[in-house]
């Protein structure tokens, strides 16, 4: 397990007025599957997309453990990390811009990711993406994911379960 010191300065902001979005979804599995599809590197290139061989993980479940989704087994959520977590109940984790925006991509925002069970075979996800800086770099950023995390909660709503 790999595992590094926090480094608060890589935030874009802090305090509690900090720019967010909420995205949500039920998924019809069960909460340890959906937990285990955003906590297990095993598990995630299953439940996001099972026909793409080049999309891997590495997720060391622990405070301070890598949290990395790589799209082409090599670039992704890079240098990202585990914040906090409950299992089967929450997850938190930095994440970046993608590549293409290098501005946001130097610093970090942070995710919360909350599961609670609808019923036995039923999960409602929310998705509450925290951080963002200021200026038109991050004004991008921001609208990139709000899109990008519905397409995530589709995905997994897609691949698990029923």
């Amino acid at each position: 397990m790999t595992t590094q010191p926090i480094d608060a300065q890589l935030f874009a902001a802090n305090g509690s007025d900090v720019r967010s979005f909420v995205k949500q979804a039920a998924i019809q599995a069960p909460v340890a599957e959906v937990y285990a599809a955003w906590t297990d590197e095993r598990a995630f290139p299953k439940a996001y997309d099972p026909t793409r061989a080049e999309l891997t993980a590495k997720i060391d479940l622990a405070i301070g453990g890598r949290y990395e989704w790589l799209w082409d087994g090599v670039t992704g959520s890079n240098g990202c990390q585990v914040l906090c977590y409950i299992p089967n109940k929450m997850l938190s984790f930095s994440w970046n811009a993608p590549p293409t925006q290098p501005e946001s991509r130097a610093k970090r925002t942070w995710v919360v990711v909350e599961f609670e069970s609808l019923e036995d075979t039923a999960t409602q996800v929310t998705v509450t993406h925290l951080g963002f800086g200021e200026g038109e770099h991050w004004d991008e950023t921001f609208e990139y994911f709000r899109a990008a995390w519905d397409h995530v909660l589709a995905q997994f709503s897609k691949n698990l379960g029923s």
